[in-house]
């Protein structure tokens, strides 16, 4: 009798054990200093994509000392286009997630092709035949970056530099010429070029550049620069992430002046008097 009651209590025993170990929560992830928030392009499987993985290793790289992490955002990256919306609402629900839970992170984001309609949209702008949840304007600030390769935007003239008051500051759209999904070309080789072409490097570098401005944890706007003027040819100052081109011309980023032909015979002069916006001047 005192033997059976032992190995119930034993059995007893073991299964409560066993039911707390398997309760107990898993660790928390560590707080990184900076997360890469990252939409792919249409068609591409789950994870951060040809032109985000890149990005997001890039960005690590620029910022010696800083912990960095990324996020791929969960959506389904349709053919028609459809899952932008769902996409932006999941970007602006992870980034509420970890803010709430690491006061001190600041975010990077970006997205590529369809993955920049996701961006575009999170940050408040009415793009493609979807629609969902932007970043809320209390998280703002905790943004340092928005980046986008080849934005659908583009092919309408519009940039996030153009449509954002908000986030245009701190953001840079870029385009590949000849890329028909923002620049209104004709080569498709050209859309899947962004890692070739160095805009990848260029976009990483730019967003490293303004986490480092933005200072300590916690973010914060980041300050405009001093106002400065470039000379260059057109080519360049498309290659710089100044000016955009569409339909074989150059516009200048932010305020949308004609540059004339995407050559790298022509220049122009460019001033810029905020973050991500230059205008066309007689000369610097």
């Amino acid at each position: 009798m005192n033997v059976t009651r032992g190995a119930s209590a034993l059995i007893l025993a073991a299964l409560v054990a066993g039911g707390l170990a398997a309760a107990a929560p898993a660790a928390a992830a560590p707080c990184s200093d900076v997360d890469v928030v990252f939409a792919r392009g249409t068609g591409e499987p789950a994870g951060l994509g040809s032109v985000g993985r890149p990005f997001a290793q890039a960005v690590a790289s620029g910022l010696p000392g800083l912990t960095v992490s990324s996020y791929a955002v969960a959506y389904a990256a349709n053919s028609s286009q459809t899952s932008a919306g769902p996409g932006a609402t999941d970007m602006s629900a992870h980034i509420a997630s970890v803010a709430a839970a690491c006061p001190g992170t600041r975010f990077v984001i970006g997205g590529y092709s369809q993955g920049a309609t996701v961006t575009s949209i999170a940050v408040g702008i009415r793009a493609g035949s979807t629609s969902g949840t932007p970043i809320r304007s209390d998280l703002a600030p905790r943004v340092s970056a928005v980046v986008a390769f080849g934005n659908p935007l583009g092919a309408r003239g519009r940039t996030i530099a153009s449509e954002s008051p908000t986030y245009g500051p701190k953001s840079r759209d870029y385009c590949v010429t000849g890329d028909p999904v923002c620049g209104g070309g004709n080569s498709f080789a050209a859309h899947l070029a962004y890692n070739s072409s160095g805009s990848t490097a260029q976009g990483a570098a730019f967003a490293a550049q303004l986490v480092r401005a933005g200072g300590g944890t916690g973010g914060g706007t980041t300050p405009p620069p001093a106002e400065t003027c470039v000379r260059a040819s057109n080519s360049a100052h498309i290659a710089a992430g100044r000016a955009t081109a569409r339909f074989g011309y150059a516009f200048a980023v932010g305020s949308g002046d004609s540059l004339g032909r995407d050559s790298r015979f022509v220049s122009t002069s460019l001033s810029q008097a905020a973050a991500g916006s230059w205008s066309r001047v007689a000369s610097c």
